[in-house]
């Protein structure tokens, strides 16, 4: 199992971006020696590929509408989901089920998440709590204002 630290590392060294095409969507870690042929977990033999990519690498068909399997909604679908999520109106567990996201998915590897993120330039965001720290923040610097 590939750890979250050696995730980090191949995310960073492909500058978040698929090794193919460049991509920032949908993106997928493949081993380059496959596991059943003696590949390893580690940094140096993963890469870091779009959905689309990693499916052609594998001689699979690619949905453009269903590009990741862990979900069966659009991203314009869950656009509405996220901007609730985002504005704390609803939790982490509803909007696992709403996305149609197993509750052991952590919402910050979702590729629909980490897509919002981006187009709303949204930063230092892991959880919940960060945003109700970030909002009590703002209240209490607008409050000694």
């Amino acid at each position: 199992m590939v750890t979250k630290a050696t995730k980090r590392k191949v995310a960073d060294f492909w500058n978040n971006e698929c090794a193919c095409c460049r991509n920032k969507d949908y993106l997928e870690y493949h081993h380059i020696i496959p596991k059943a042929k003696g590949g390893t977990d580690e940094f140096d033999n993963l890469i870091l590929l779009c959905g689309e990519c990693h499916a052609i690498i594998h001689g699979r068909r690619y949905n453009k509408d269903k590009p990741n399997c862990n979900t069966s909604i659009s991203y314009e679908a869950a656009i509405p989901i996220l901007e609730q999520y985002f504005s704390n109106q609803i939790g982490t567990r509803e909007t696992k089920e709403r996305l149609r996201l197993s509750q052991k998915t952590h919402l910050s590897e979702s590729a629909l998440v980490k897509r919002y993120k981006r187009e709303h330039n949204i930063t230092d965001f892991y959880n919940n709590v960060d945003l109700c720290n970030s909002k009590r923040r703002e209240q209490n610097d607008s409050d000694n204002n």
